[in-house]
């Protein structure tokens, strides 16, 4: 990361700039000038929301073929459904402008370099990663965190 706070595909690998543009959204708190959320999830709610966000960082399918148009697919889909989710939590009043802003920004950079001729060029990690994401089983968060 930046001192701006925006993430850089040529510094971070494909799994890191997927986890920081998540966690600074939950990591950093909101200062007293920035819109604070309205609503909290009651506590069962959140019980569910961790439970199914440690279901969603396990890599279901290790032993994946690399296909790099459904690992674009299926990595694309996965970063437009956080951005969505995120949208329907600001708007529902769950999430404050600010620690949207603060996800969205990198996810929505990060979303431009996820194309077929980056998988196709890939290696390394960053390869790993899109082997990973070449199964519909696994999460876009699962896969950055295992090849991150």
């Amino acid at each position: 990361m930046e001192g701006n706070g925006k993430c850089r595909a040529s510094v971070l690998t494909a799994g890191a700039w997927l986890l920081t543009a998540c966690a600074a959204a939950i990591a950093t708190p909101d200062s007293p000038e920035q819109t604070t959320a309205t609503r909290e999830l009651p506590p069962q709610v959140r019980e569910d929301v961790d439970a199914i966000t440690r279901q969603l960082l396990q890599v279901r399918d290790a032993d994946n073929e690399l296909s790099c148009a459904r690992a674009v697919e299926n990595a694309r889909s996965g970063v437009e459904t956080m951005l969505e989710v995120g949208q329907r939590n600001l708007d529902d009043g769950y999430l404050a402008r600010a620690d949207f802003d603060r996800m969205a920004a990198p996810l929505r950079t990060q979303l431009e370099g996820l194309t077929l001729a980056d998988c196709e060029g890939a290696t390394g990690e960053r390869r790993e990663f899109y082997r990973c994401m070449s199964s519909d089983y696994n999460h876009v968060l699962a896969c950055a965190k295992a090849h991150g």
